[in-house]
């Protein structure tokens, strides 16, 4: 398999998903988050200005995601 048939596996057969962004102490945040498109190299989902996930994507630019369907990761 190639990065896209991973990608399109996590947007279509597992589609929730979830992902760990640090705060402003160093503590890791978690939310379940739905993954909505992608192409062969990327992920793409939706958040909004002024919720505490996206303050934590812009100020970091960094998160952990974890996608998991019965025993595959």
């Amino acid at each position: 398999m190639e990065t896209k048939d991973y990608l399109s596996y996590i947007v279509n057969k597992i589609h929730r998903t979830i992902v760990a962004t640090v705060d402003d102490e160093g503590l890791p945040v978690t939310a379940a988050i739905d993954m909505m498109d992608n192409d062969d190299q990327s992920l793409y989902f939706l958040t909004a200005k002024g919720k505490n996930f996206y303050d934590r994507l812009i100020k970091r630019g960094f998160l952990a995601l974890t996608a998991m369907k019965g025993e595959e990761a």
